[in-house]
């Protein structure tokens, strides 16, 4: 009798730790069968969007303060075979509506074979400036390769007449290449100078850095009126010629920045510079690449 009972108080604790038991396993089948997997204890982290999104990239002429000095913020250069890289945010205050007119519309309908020109074969070219030489140096150079020529295009894409006149930079690359004609394409970060006048001597500096070589200095497609620097360096640039591209080129379509041109754009004003450098050019034994004196 006694085990009996004893028996009967044993099962009367087991039975609900067997119940529990047989629930659980019952449970863990489930989870097995459903595929379910404990929850960790916490979720790793979501990679944030802004950290790893590429930066859009935007261009444009950053305003340095009047009459400041200013170093290139961020660099690119190379040759024309490749592409170089821009970094600049554009600042322009109050820009004007993209222009509605397409590149096509001012391209010429066929344009030259850059070979038939005639340019002296094997000489080369260096273009040096902003942001705009960037725009205009890489479809040139590749025009230039065309007709048998070598291009160095060295630019820095928020520079300034100053920064080239006074740097070591423009000396070591006419140094090292010795340019049969030199490029210039320079100002549009000093579009809205109060005092334009000051940036004269450093426009006679830079052009007597480059010794006799002939030279162009050309002006950008306007997308604003300027406040007097484009002149300024038409009267104290001698003896390089000035291009003014709004003479070749007109309305040319431009980039979301409204200030640089499309690529389509692009390559039309390397097609209408081309053309005036063949226009222009009145090459003597020693040097190939003489220019007509300017009208």
């Amino acid at each position: 009798m006694q085990e009996s009972r004893r028996r009967s108080r044993l099962e009367q604790h087991l039975l609900p730790l067997t119940r529990r038991l047989l629930s659980s396993a019952g449970a863990l089948s489930l989870g097995a069968t459903l595929g379910c997997a404990e929850e960790p204890s916490a979720k790793p982290l979501a990679e944030s969007p802004l950290a790893t999104a590429a930066p859009a990239e935007t261009e444009g002429p950053v305003q340095p303060a009047d009459g400041a000095l200013i170093p290139a913020s961020s660099t690119a250069s190379g040759t024309a075979d490749a592409a170089p890289q821009t970094s600049d945010t554009a600042t322009a205050s109050n820009p004007p509506p993209a222009s509605s007119t397409s590149a096509q519309s001012v391209s010429p309908t066929s344009a030259p074979d850059p070979a038939s020109y005639g340019f002296p074969k094997d000489t080369l070219i260096l273009h040096v400036g902003d942001s705009f030489a960037g725009s205009l140096g890489v479809p040139l150079g590749k025009r230039f390769k065309a007709a048998g020529m070598r291009t160095v295009l060295k630019f820095e894409t928020a520079s300034y007449v100053p920064t080239w006149a006074s740097g070591k930079e423009l000396p070591s690359y006419i140094d090292k290449y010795r340019p049969s004609l030199v490029i210039v394409t320079l100002g549009a970060n000093e579009i809205e100078l109060a005092n334009p006048e000051q940036r004269a001597s450093a426009v006679k500096r830079l052009v007597g850095s480059l010794g006799k070589r002939p030279c162009v200095w050309v002006i950008p497609p306007l997308w604003k009126p300027d406040t007097g620097i484009f002149r300024v360096i038409r009267e104290n640039s001698a003896p390089c010629r000035v291009l003014e591209s709004d003479s070749i080129v007109h309305d040319i379509a431009r980039k979301p920045d409204r200030i640089h041109p499309s690529d389509a754009a692009r390559e039309v004003w390397a097609d209408a510079v081309l053309a005036w450098l063949a226009k222009e050019r009145a090459p003597t034994t020693d040097r190939p690449w003489e220019l007509r004196p300017a009208p």
